[in-house]
């Protein structure tokens, strides 16, 4: 998974060698790039970024994260989709 994440990361910086944001509670793949030679930072959205990484599960920051991949910020978001039904296997 790690040379998938890397890969992304070098696709969506389009050869800026910019800066890469990752979310705080998201610290482990700051440390997984950064071992890649990629320069990290632990932080919410700035607009110096060259890449962002966040998850899905919340819409904060969501204007400004629109604003930063329309002036051609890379984003690597992600989730998990799935989520047990309520109604246990039955509902399935």
């Amino acid at each position: 998974m790690s040379t998938f994440m890397v890969n992304a990361i070098h696709w969506l910086d389009q050869r800026r060698n910019g800066v890469i944001g990752v979310l705080p509670e998201l610290k482990s793949i700051c440390s997984l790039l950064s071992k890649s030679g990629l320069q990290c930072r632990i932080t919410e959205l700035q607009e110096d970024l060259s890449v962002f990484v966040c998850t899905s599960y919340s819409d904060a920051q969501c204007e400004e994260i629109q604003d930063f991949v329309a002036a051609g910020g890379g984003l690597l978001i992600g989730g998990h989709a799935w989520c047990p039904s309520p109604l246990g296997r039955a509902g399935v």
